[in-house]
C-alpha cells in the first residue's frame, strides 16, 4: 500500500472514529437522561439514584487496569466489537424485558454495571489502537474531533432526552441506546486497526514467554513509574481530578445555595463548559501539533488552577443578581478550553511516546486514577462544604492545585526535552525488581 493510500484510509478510519464516538455518546446521554428521570419519579430518593451512578461507576474503576491488560494481550478491534455486541445485546434484552414485565430498580443496577464493565474493556482498547489506524500527523486532529464530537453530543443529548421524556415511555429510551449501540458497531468495524501495523493489534505475547495477568500489571505500573513523562503527569493528572471534585461539588451548592440563583441559570452555567469543549477542541482540531507538549499541559494546569480559584470571586466581592451569572458562565466556557488545551497534547504525547506493547496498560492506569480518586473528592467535598465557608475551601484547592504542578512538573523534573524526538524509536523496557 503506497503512502497515498495510506492517508486515504485513514481519512476513511477517523470518519468512521469521530462518527461512531458522536452516535454513541449522544446515545448514552439520552439514555442517561431518561434512566435518570425514571429512577428519581420511580422512587423520589436522591440515594437511588446516587446508587445508579456508583454502580456506573465503580466496575470502571476496579476493571481499568485489567481492560488495559487484555488491550494488550489480544486484538482490539476484536475485543472492541465483541463489547460493544454484548453491550447491544443487553439493552435489547433489558428492552423486551420491560416490554413484558416492566423496569425495576435492580434491572437498572446490573445494567448499569454490566454496561459499564464491557465498555471499560471496549473504551480502553478503541483508546489504545488509535495510533494503529491514523497517521502520526493526525493524530492531534483525531483526538480533538472526538472531544468536538462528544461535546457536541453532551450538549444534545439532555436536550432530546428532555423533549424525549416528555411524550415517549422508558421503552424508547432503551430502544434508542440499542440503535446507538448497532450504529457505534458498524461504524467500528470498518475501522482498519492494521493500517498503521504490520499485523492487526501486534500485540499477542510471545507464545514462550508465559506472563501471568499480575506480572502483566505490575510491567505496566513499572514502566509508568520508570518513565521521566508519564509518572509526574499521570500524579498531576490524579491531583487535578481530585481538586475538581470540589468544584464539581461545590458550584451548584454555591449557585443555587450560597447566591441564590435559579435552576435554569445553573443550567445556563454548567452548559457553558460544553460549549468551551467544543469551540476549542474545533480550533485544536486546524491547528498543527504542539512542539512543546510539556510546557503546554504545564501552562495548562497552571491556569486552571487560576480559573478555579475565579469561582471564589462572587463570595468574595458583589457581582449583582445577574453580574454573577455571566462572570460563571465565562469562567465555564474558559474551563472547558482549557481541559482541552491539556487533554489534547497529553493524549497525542502518550499515544507517541508509549511502546505499543504497553498502551493499553499505561491508558488503563490512566483511567483507574482519573476515575478512581474522584468517589473520594465528592464525599470528602461534600462534608467540608457542610462545615466550611465555600470560598475557602476553592481558594484551597486551587493553591494547592497550582502548588502540585508547579512541583511536579518543574522543568527540572519534566521538560520537552525528555520527548523523544522520533516516537517511532525503540523504547527501553522497564527493569522489574527480583523478588
Amino acid at each position: 500500500m503506497t503512502d497515498q493510500q495510506r492517508i486515504k484510509m485513514a481519512t476513511r478510519n477517523l470518519f468512521f472514529f469521530t462518527g461512531g464516538e458522536f452516535i454513541g455518546t449522544i446515545g448514552a446521554h439520552v439514555y442517561m437522561f431518561g434512566i435518570s428521570f425514571f429512577v428519581l419519579t420511580l422512587t423520589g430518593s436522591a440515594t437511588s439514584f446516587a446508587m445508579t451512578l456508583l454502580f456506573s461507576m465503580v466496575p470502571r474503576i476496579i476493571l481499568s487496569p485489567i481492560a488495559g491488560h487484555i488491550a494488550d494481550r489480544f486484538p482490539r478491534k476484536k475485543i472492541l466489537l465483541f463489547c460493544h455486541g454484548i453491550m447491544t445485546l443487553i439493552m435489547l434484552c433489558v428492552f423486551f424485558y420491560t416490554l413484558s414485565f416492566g423496569l425495576s430498580l435492580p434491572v437498572i443496577y446490573i445494567t448499569s454495571a454490566l454496561i459499564a464493565t464491557f465498555s471499560t474493556f471496549a473504551g480502553i482498547s478503541l483508546t489504545a489502537g488509535i495510533a494503529n489506524f491514523i497517521d502520526g500527523d493526525r493524530i492531534q486532529r483525531a483526538i480533538s474531533l472526538t472531544q468536538s464530537s462528544t461535546s457536541l453530543a453532551s450538549i444534545l443529548g439532555p436536550v432530546l432526552g428532555g423533549v424525549m421524556y416528555g411524550f415517549f415511555t422508558i421503552e424508547v429510551f432503551l430502544f434508542t441506546q440499542v440503535i446507538a449501540y448497532s450504529v457505534t458497531l458498524f461504524c467500528e468495524a470498518n475501522i482498519d486497526f492494521s493500517l498503521y501495523k504490520g499485523k492487526d493489534n501486534d500485540v499477542t505475547p510471545d507464545p514462550e514467554k508465559k506472563e501471568t495477568m499480575w506480572e502483566s500489571l505490575k510491567a505496566g505500573a513499572v514502566y509508568v513509574k520508570q518513565d521521566k513523562i508519564l509518572f509526574p503527569i499521570m500524579m498531576v493528572a490524579l491531583w487535578l481530578n481530585f481538586f475538581f471534585m470540589a468544584s464539581i461539588v461545590g458550584l451548584p451548592f454555591i449557585i443555587i445555595e450560597v447566591l441564590g440563583a435559579s435552576s435554569r441559570q445553573l443550567g445556563m452555567i454548567e452548559g457553558m463548559i460544553g460549549v468551551g469543549t467544543l469551540i476549542f477542541s474545533l480550533i485544536v482540531a486546524t491547528r498543527k501539533q504542539s512542539t512543546r507538549p510539556i510546557r503546554q499541559i504545564r501552562i495548562g494546569m497552571i491556569l486552571s488552577g487560576l480559573i478555579f480559584a475565579g469561582i471564589a470571586l462572587p463570595l468574595l466581592f458583589s457581582f449583582g443578581s445577574t453580574g454573577f451569572v455571566v462572570f460563571y458562565m465565562c469562567l465555564n466556557f474558559l474551563m472547558g478550553g482549557i481541559m482541552i488545551v491539556i487533554n489534547t497534547p497529553l493524549m497525542v504525547l502518550l499515544q507517541k511516546t508509549t511502546p505499543e506493547n504497553y498502551r493499553g496498560r499505561v491508558f488503563g492506569l490512566l483511567e483507574m486514577v482519573a476515575s478512581g480518586i474522584s468517589p473520594l473528592g465528592l464525599v470528602l467535598f461534600g462534608f467540608l462544604y457542610d462545615v466550611i465557608s465555600p470560598q475557602w475551601i476553592i481558594l484551597t484547592c486551587a493553591a494547592l492545585l497550582i502548588s502540585v504542578t508547579l512541583i511536579s512538573m518543574h522543568p527540572s523534573r519534566v521538560s520537552d526535552g525528555d520527548v523523544p524526538v522520533d516516537e517511532k524509536s525503540e523504547v527501553k523496557q522497564p527493569k522489574l525488581a527480583q523478588a
